[in-house]
């Protein structure tokens, strides 16, 4: 890693979004698309950083409910991230569905052990790789964490080293896209999705 890639990644924890991050740094952002997507990819391969201690299952091993085979240019995501023990056996859960409330697909994965804050970026990434999948180029991402939704917003500085590698991999998704955005809602909104992240987190126990 050279010098600016270090400012751009050290831009980025003190929560300036990729693009503001890019300048400061002086990297073109097509420069800085590229190391977000290299970062991501690599950080795929490897398995993670120590908070993901089993690697997650790839996204076609997911358990998926897909209701249409359509391409759809702007989705909305309700995502949600489990995790039984906090660290423990930890599951995400995605739910998927047009603007006018119709559902495309339904997503819930185990992701072996990690933390509930690991589980809820673990469920973005799911849910906006679907999503871009399915053709989208703007998606609202809505969840009931407002740690995750501030820290994607740029609100929050993402703090914890152990975080760093998730939001680099959503960052790269979101360079994918047109326009995304990041609501917290209140837990009794987002319960399908919950509902998917406990029956992934499941799947790792007994």
């Amino acid at each position: 890693m050279g010098r600016k890639e270090e400012r751009f990644v050290l831009s980025i924890l003190d929560g300036l979004d990729w693009k503001a991050a890019a300048a400061a740094a002086r990297v073109p952002e097509r420069k800085a698309r590229a190391f977000l997507e290299s970062v991501a990819g690599f950080a795929a391969t490897v398995g993670g950083v120590p908070e993901f201690v089993a690697p997650p299952e790839r996204l076609g091993a997911a358990r998926v409910a897909q209701r249409s085979s359509a391409t759809h240019e702007e989705l909305v995501l309700h995502t949600d991230g489990a995790s039984l023990g906090n660290p423990g056996p930890a599951g995400a859960g995605v739910l998927i569905e047009t603007v006018s409330g119709e559902v495309v697909a339904e997503l819930h994965e185990h992701l072996g052990h990690a933390t509930s804050n690991a589980a809820e970026y673990e469920a973005v990434r799911i849910g906006l790789a679907k999503a871009i999948g399915l053709g989208a180029r703007r998606v609202r991402v809505r969840l009931d964490s407002e740690l995750v939704a501030n820290q994607l917003n740029g609100r929050y500085k993402v703090r914890h080293p152990k975080l760093l590698e998730a939001y680099l991999k959503v960052e790269g998704l979101i360079s994918q896209l047109e326009d995304v955005s990041f609501s917290a809602i209140p837990r009794e909104q987002n319960t399908r999705a919950d509902r998917l992240a406990q029956m992934g987190a499941r799947r790792g126990r007994g």
